[in-house]
């Protein structure tokens, strides 16, 4: 087989050989030259295992920056316990990231790892991209670090899990989080080294999580601001929130199945009727340069269910929601239904609702920041204000007739 990098012929392809000709691996050279792994992988290469043994003992104490970019690589999720081995997992375009973290979590013993496995699910071979190193116990709980270290560490600790997992949607920041506990150490050190404020949201895909989003899109620019000089030094990281890229507009349609009858409707409508909502999401933004996405459809689907879909599907509208229980027309439902996502969807440009083929909604509600501008819209409120009742007629709706007459001469 003829390396087409150097233009030498090998017995067969491998990283060592191509990290010396190119400074490639071989996901990347079957990438560039869009071949399938399994053409180039010596079957050898194949689902091989690992332990321990193949790797040298590390003594002594860790750097701070070895320290803080582990806490960091902990916070994202990102240092993984499997079986006797320690492993941080990384993407093919983020490599550079990932050897960028080796270079501090080598003091830990880990090495770079690129191995081949024949996923049954996708029926071929696929690559897999690890920083490895033999098991080793966690000194405190990542959180206690960050609020015990240094504030240099810390600031580069923060780094590390911003270049990392953070997203930026329309401006806003959403930082995952895997617990409570982490959730808060990461809040109050946002707040204490640069003066910015997150907001803890419910996560979608686990109970035990909180996704942060900062509070204003000012409070973005001035966390990326104030953390350039950590960010530039991280590979990927500035051009995921820098780098101009088209913008696009993604949907994403879902469908519930749900009762409900408009009260006081002159015709059929007034009955409790049932049907299928077909629900159509469009989200605008700039496609991240790393994930050559938007927003990622499975997030994006996560949300609409977690907020939506489980609690209207097979329910009762008028009762799944006080703000439906006098109207839960289309056009109710669509402001209720904007409410619940923009928080989590700040990019949220329409929604889409149909009722059925022929009869459908659609609505362009509030900005964030214009909610947080004007404060919530109050047409599904009537009935949950507190002065409903609170008047003269209803006094003398309910007042005897002497009693009634005096209200009048008022």
């Amino acid at each position: 087989m003829r390396c087409r990098e150097c233009d030498v012929e090998q017995e067969y392809m491998s990283t060592e050989h191509l990290l010396q000709c190119s400074g490639l691996t071989l996901q990347e050279y079957a990438i560039r030259y869009h071949v399938p792994l399994e053409l180039l992988v010596h079957p050898q290469q194949i689902n091989t295992t690992d332990s321990p043994a193949n790797y040298a003992t590390v003594r002594g104490v860790p750097s701070g920056r070895a320290q803080a970019v582990k806490a960091g690589l902990d916070l994202a999720g990102l240092l993984l316990d499997e079986e006797s081995l320690m492993v941080i997992p990384g993407e093919i375009r983020r490599l550079d990231q990932l050897l960028w973290a080796l270079q501090y979590v080598r003091e830990y013993g880990f090495q770079y790892k690129q191995e081949y496995v024949y996923d049954n699910d996708s029926h071929r071979v696929v690559a897999r991209n690890h920083l490895k190193a033999p098991r080793f116990s966690m000194s405190e709980p990542v959180c206690q670090w960050l609020s015990n270290a240094p504030e240099t560490e810390c600031r580069l600790a923060l780094a590390v899990l911003i270049s990392h997992v953070a997203e930026l949607q329309a401006g806003y920041l959403f930082i995952p989080t895997s617990s409570y506990d982490d959730a808060d150490a990461v809040m109050s050190a946002l707040e204490r080294y640069f003066a910015v404020h997150f907001l803890p949201l419910g996560d979608v895909s686990s109970e035990n999580a909180l996704l942060l989003r900062s509070e204003t899109m000012d409070d973005t620019r001035q966390l990326l601001e104030k953390l350039s000089a950590e960010l530039s030094s991280i590979p990927c990281a500035a051009e995921r929130f820098e780098m101009k890229t088209p913008e696009v507009t993604v949907a994403k349609e879902l469908v519930f199945d749900s009762a409900h009858f408009i009260t006081d409707h002159p015709a059929k409508c007034s009955n409790l009727h049932g049907g299928r909502y077909v629900l159509h999401v469009k989200v605008k933004g700039r496609i991240d340069p790393i994930t050559g996405c938007v927003i990622d459809y499975g997030y994006l689907k996560r949300v609409v269910n977690h907020r939506i879909i489980e609690h209207f599907d097979h329910h009762t509208l008028n009762y799944a929601a006080g703000e439906l229980a006098w109207r839960s027309s289309t056009e109710m439902l669509c402001v209720y239904i904007w409410d619940q996502l923009i928080d989590y969807l700040p990019g949220l440009v329409e929604l889409q609702l149909y009722e059925t083929t022929q009869s459908w909604c659609c609505y362009q509600g509030p900005s964030v920041e214009q909610r947080q501008r004007d404060g919530a819209d109050l047409l599904q409120k009537h009935f949950q204000h507190p002065d409903l009742g609170n008047s003269d007629l209803r006094r003398f709706a309910s007042a005897p007739v002497g009693e009634a007459l005096r209200i009048i001469n008022q």
